[in-house]
């Protein structure tokens, strides 16, 4: 279930979420890596996972699998993905996490926009 059509980012939205991605300091790496475990551990320890949570998940792992076996991206390609992350991280972000059901729609969407933007620059990575 892709779930991105029921939250839209505006042209307004991408033009803020670029502002943001080239203020991610990539040297925050690895600490947004380790947030990022815990966050999705605490996901999964409530139990009930919904399909835009477990869309999420999914989409998470795809981005650290990303930077684990291409770390000769380009430095925005890196810095999306770390926006990205980080966006999923903030639990008060556009639609705060905490609310049923709707929490997570702007993280999905945000996600999967930044997925489709990076595309391009990322090579095939093989099933694991």
């Amino acid at each position: 279930m892709k779930s991105t059509k029921l939250f839209q980012i505006t042209e307004e939205d991408k033009a803020h979420y670029r502002d943001l991605i080239d203020k991610v300091d990539v040297a925050n790496m690895n600490s947004i890596i380790n947030i990022l475990g815990i966050k999705i551990q605490t996901i999964l320890d409530e139990g009930s996972i919904n399909a835009v949570e477990a869309e999420l998940i999914e989409d998470m792992a795809h981005l650290v699998k990303i930077l684990e076996l291409h770390t000769d991206l380009p430095e925005l390609v890196i810095k999306k993905v770390l926006f990205a992350m980080s966006y999923f991280i903030d639990e008060n972000d556009e639609i705060p996490d905490i609310i049923p059901d709707y929490g997570y729609l702007d993280d999905v969407t945000v996600v999967s926009w930044v997925m489709n933007d990076i595309q391009d620059h990322i090579p095939d990575i093989p099933d694991a």
